[in-house]
């Protein structure tokens, strides 16, 4: 309390001495005309327009011309033209500093539903919990909100906004599981396990980049959101997933080195068949069929032969037969068949 009264006076005399300083209990009532971003917006006040910045909480920029549009700055400009539209009356209360250095009057901000609006946007995860000065006033309200954000995953805690901190984070620790997925069916390409691999290198360089990035506590809201135990959490997955990337990278170089060793052998053994098959001789010609000939007019023929051989209780040689050669079929009662190749009386083919 004392350091507040302090305060106050050192304020009040800075205003005499034409710093512009101006200390405010007390509150106001304004009427909105423009949304300027997230954190900031005018309106007008006893007649007069001016610039009022929320107190105790910053939201990403859209408006700085020194910094880009941050993750999420938009939506958070446009969620507090949905909490306090222009034209909507809203309750200005103040801390100790009533206006900052650019001239902005510092509030705390409530609908006219009650709501205090720098905590709505803390609660649904579109900014940071913030002090300047002594200005603390709302920032146990916003803090509380914040943890609610985090605790729910909104807003620049969620992993499904592309933009944020997690969501890069849970994207990279996805591509790895995706290249382990491929890693457990690889493709018999040894070409597609090379990418594989490249991808798995290029998944290093993004993990290390966030690594870097979470480690160095990087300018801007959605970096300024995370606490300590989150900066812990999320390094502890970059690492993980950096540890098991790197594992992949060798597991894809050794299965294209498998696959290419067995693509070599099977070139190797199907050239070695080639090669046989050429030196195999070729296949003898199967012998000329034989023609069968008229069974003789007075008799039958003996079925262990064709064509006809007579039938004979005595035996027959080929000098005694006209026709041939005569194929075995049945026993060689006659013995014709010389070589025992199954054809008699060859040489009178």
């Amino acid at each position: 309390m004392l350091g507040k009264m302090i305060a106050a006076v050192v304020a009040v005399t800075a205003t005499v001495a034409g710093v512009g300083l101006v200390t405010s209990g007390g509150s106001d009532q304004a009427v909105v005309t423009r949304i300027v971003d997230g954190d900031t917006f005018e309106a007008t006040l006893d007649g007069r327009s001016t610039t009022v910045r929320l107190l105790n909480i910053d939201t990403p920029e859209t408006v700085d011309p020194d910094s880009t549009v941050q993750c999420l700055g938009p939506e958070a400009a446009a969620r507090l033209a949905a909490l306090i539209p222009v034209g909507s009356t809203v309750d200005l209360s103040y801390d100790d500093e009533r206006v900052d250095g650019w001239g902005r009057t510092l509030a705390g901000v409530h609908d006219t539903g009650g709501r205090l609006v720098n905590a709505e946007l803390a609660r649904e995860g579109l900014g940071t919990a913030m002090v300047v000065g002594g200005n603390d006033r709302y920032l146990d309200e916003v803090t509380e909100a914040q943890e609610e954000a985090r605790a729910a995953g909104r807003g620049l805690y969620a992993t499904t906004v592309s933009c944020t901190v997690p969501a890069q984070v849970e994207r990279a620790r996805g591509t790895v599981a995706g290249l382990a997925q491929r890693a457990s069916s690889p493709s018999p390409d040894p070409a597609q396990l090379d990418a594989a691999g490249r991808e798995a290198v290029d998944a290093l360089t993004v993990l290390a980049g966030l690594d870097a990035d979470v480690r160095a506590h990087r300018a801007g809201v959605a970096w300024a959101v995370l606490s300590e135990l989150d900066r812990a959490r999320l390094t502890g997955v970059l690492d993980t997933a950096s540890d098991d990337a790197r594992t992949l990278q060798v597991r894809f170089a050794e299965q294209a080195s498998d696959v290419r060793e067995a693509q070599r052998l099977a070139a190797e053994q199907a050239a070695r068949d080639a090669a046989a098959e050429q030196r195999r001789p070729a296949a003898a010609p199967a012998p000329a069929p034989v023609a069968p000939a008229a069974a003789p007019a007075g008799g039958g023929c003996d079925s262990n032969y064709t064509p006809c051989v007579p039938l004979s209780a005595t035996d027959l040689d080929c000098g005694d037969l006209s026709g041939g050669p005569f194929r075995v079929v049945g026993t060689d009662r006659h013995r014709l068949d010389a070589d025992s190749d199954g054809i008699g009386c060859e040489s009178q083919g």
